[in-house]
Formats: structure tokens, sequence, C-alpha cells
């Protein structure tokens, strides 16, 4: 059994648009089918919100960098449980904030077990 090609019947109209289809009568001419106007679009205007302030997170390479280790070793700290803390944003995406990167490197490795 042969398959058909996924795609091939688009329901355009394939050919001149000024030909016959099957359900014109063969005295008339052809009309043609004239697409409706599209509605105009207003232009939307930006609303600006009240700037936030966020607090700013780092990518493991931008903490690597401010650390001054490879990403593999923070990669290893995270999964030994050592090393700045960390948070996810996401279920992958791993960040660091620059006020615990800062505690790090102060008070040197955290502990886990204590609060």
């Amino acid at each position: 059994m042969a398959t058909r090609k996924r795609g091939s019947r688009t329901g355009k109209r394939r050919g001149d648009p000024g030909q016959m289809n099957l359900f014109d009568a063969p005295g008339e001419p052809a009309q043609m089918r004239a697409k409706p106007a599209a509605p105009l679009r207003a232009r939307a205007k930006r609303i600006r919100a009240p700037s936030i302030e966020r607090s700013v997170t780092l990518s493991p390479q931008e903490a690597s960098i401010y650390l001054g280790v490879a990403v593999s070793t923070l990669k290893s700290w995270r999964a030994k449980k050592i090393g700045p803390k960390w948070t996810h944003r996401g279920a992958r995406l791993v960040c660091y904030f620059p006020e615990d990167l800062e505690a790090f490197l102060r008070h040197g490795a955290r502990d886990f077990d204590k609060p």
C-alpha cells in the first residue's frame, strides 16, 4: 500500500485563479475570489512598569570567574555539598547570589548540617 506524503494536500488552490472549478457553471465566466481585507491593527503602546529592584543572580560561569575557580570545580562542590550557597531556578538552572559568593570568600566552605 502506497503511503501519501504528509503535507501534500494543503488546501491552497493551485493553478490559475481565473480557472473554472468544479462548481462553476459552463456558461458563466469564472469568478475571482477576493481575500477579505485584513483588519487594521492599532499599534500597541508600551506600558512602563515601575522599576522593581531585583537581586542579581550569577550563572556558574560568572561565579567561577568571580571566585577564580573552574566551572567544573563549582559543579564538584555542589555534588559534595561544599562551597558557596547556590539555588535552582527551574529544573536545571543553577545560580549564585553575589552576597553568598562574598560570604564564601570571607568565611570559607559552608556546612550544610549547621543552619
